[in-house]
């Protein structure tokens, strides 16, 4: 034979050379898509990581672990949950979910091949790891769901290349077979994961035995799983989803701004959280929240109250059944910075129950918190003690029962009778200034609450009662200007006016805002406010 004039066959060539350059390209997208979905988790989507770590509870003892096969997906959402509470530390959650999620793509096209799939398996691979990343901006979507198709992923390629040393049929079947059962178990909703592929693999073979096996094995797995939910005490529907699939939705920028203001806020990064909410344009519900409670400890609340049209205090808010998850989970904050730990433990119970498996470490931190300030020594113990048993918090829960910030706390809490049939805020704030006169965040939160209101009769009786007949001078601009409104109101005597008015120059400015009133040279001032605006209801 001529070796000169050999020419390779066609499928040889793209064998050869299309395979030489066709993995390196694969290998650059691959590495491609990872760094761009870690920098739209890094710098778009940070703080959805900080809540999800907040929003669980991982023990490191052997009794929590085995709580987690009390439901399906045991092995994928304890890895999850371990993972998880890592997410506290900068980087660390957009790199474990940008992995998770690359390489799971990477799986797919692994787990395609191994099935007999020859083409597009690349494109398949970027498909799911498309989806799953979309899945992803969701809040609630776990990392467990994301370990749920990866694991099962590897557990049906590891399967379908063992079976092809095996010559016995029965065994290769059984062997096959055997990923759907285990995933479900470990993995959840992972087995159908394991169902597709099985198909792909027997079709790719035109093996008719194998793909009825396959057919009636999926359909028995349809009727065994819903049958399972009385050991597993979960609806049939939450069965074949569990932990859960996910659902496509937007980006959720406007969370990422609350959870942001959250996040730095519990940091203790209080400048953070001012500079972020100043930037912002139309700041949310949420970011104004936590903007006030920096504002109001600083002693800068009456500055500021007038700065946004339709501010937001969160005291006009109760907590019930009906209370969004969202709020109830940081209205505990409110009643922190107030002073009243009662109030505060009950939010914090209550955030905790409405929580995914009635686990939050934001919540127990909280509690301990609570319980250090009121002195229910065992109590607090309870809840150090968990912490204690976890990786990130373990060094917080020793130092805690010493923190000079608690003490301090001590002088705020309400002495009152706290067995109350309200949560009215009003009232709790009136029992935290009668017990401590100089609580100047309850004292700043009451009188702004009024002024929302637009209630001057309640503003001008709480003034007296806790500025005027306490001594506490609160001598700010808007709370002039609310006097006035009530002085010109009441026909006061030129007497009183020189009692209550300490800033002089406003009263010239107050004419002319008589003269022109709703005019918007006058929107920095609460007279416009009290004409132009609604007061919030109250929920």
């Amino acid at each position: 034979m001529n070796v000169g004039s050999f020419k390779p066959h066609k499928a040889m060539l793209s064998a050869t050379s299309v395979g030489a350059w066709h993995r390196p390209i694969i290998a650059v997208c691959t590495l491609l898509f990872a760094v761009i979905i870690f920098c739209f988790y890094q710098f778009l989507y940070p703080y959805h990581f900080y809540y999800q770590e907040q929003n669980q509870l991982f023990l490191q003892t052997g009794e929590y672990l085995r709580h987690y096969f009390d439901k399906p997906a045991g092995l994928s959402r304890l890895v999850g949950d371990w993972l998880t509470q890592y997410y506290y530390y900068r980087f660390a959650g957009p790199v474990i979910l940008s992995l998770a999620v690359t390489i799971t793509g990477l799986a797919v096209r692994w787990s395609l091949s191994a099935a007999g799939m020859r083409r597009a398996t690349w494109l398949a691979g970027l498909l799911v790891a498309t989806l799953l990343f979309a899945f992803t901006w969701h809040y609630s979507y776990l990392l467990s769901s994301v370990l749920s198709v990866l694991f099962s992923l590897l557990l049906f390629c590891g399967a379908a290349l063992l079976s092809r040393h095996i010559g016995n049929s029965i065994c290769r079947y059984a062997l096959l077979l055997l990923p759907m059962p285990l995933s479900f178990v470990l993995f959840g909703y992972g087995w159908m994961v394991c169902a597709v592929c099985l198909l792909i693999l027997e079709a790719s073979g035109r093996r008719r035995t194998g793909a009825a096996i396959a057919l009636v094995s999926i359909f028995v797995m349809l009727l065994a799983v819903p049958a399972t939910k009385r050991f597993y005490w979960l609806d049939a529907g939450d069965m074949y989803s569990w932990p859960g699939m996910g659902k496509i939705v937007k980006p959720e920028f406007d969370l990422e701004t609350d959870f942001g203001a959250a996040a730095e806020y519990r940091l203790g990064n209080w400048d953070k959280v001012t500079a972020m909410v100043e930037a912002t344009p139309s700041p949310t519900e949420g970011q104004l929240f936590f903007y006030n409670l920096v504002q109001a400890q600083r002693g800068n609340l009456p500055n500021v109250i007038l700065k946004y049209p339709d501010n937001y205090l969160g005291t006009f808010e109760k907590i019930g059944p009906s209370t969004p998850l969202l709020t109830l989970k940081r209205i505990n904050e409110l009643y922190w910075a107030l002073g009243d730990a009662t109030f505060a433990e009950r939010a914090a119970l209550q955030a905790l129950v409405f929580s995914p498996d009635n686990r939050n470490v934001g919540m127990i931190k909280r509690l301990a918190e609570v319980n250090i300030v009121s002195g229910d020594t065992k109590a607090a113990d309870k809840y150090l003690r968990l912490l204690d048993k976890t990786a990130v918090y373990h060094s917080w829960a020793l130092a805690a029962p010493h923190n000079p910030v608690y003490a301090a706390k001590k002088a705020m809490v309400n002495r009152k009778d706290t067995l109350r049939t309200s949560d009215n805020a009003h009232v709790i704030m009136m029992e935290l200034l009668d017990s401590n006169p100089r609580n100047t965040v309850a004292l700043d939160y009451i009188l702004c609450s009024d002024l929302m209101l637009k209630d001057i009769a309640n503003f001008k009786r709480d003034y007296d009662r806790y500025c005027m007949r306490n001594g506490v001078g609160r001598i700010f601009p808007v709370y002039q200007e609310a006097l006035m409104i009530w002085l010109a109101g009441t026909g006061a005597s030129q007497t009183t006016w020189e009692k209550y008015i300490k800033m002089p120059e406003l009263i010239k400015r107050f004419s002319d805002y008589n003269a022109m009133r709703g005019n918007s040279a006058f929107s920095d001032t609460y007279w416009y406010w009290f004409d132009t605006h609604k007061a919030p209801e109250v929920k």
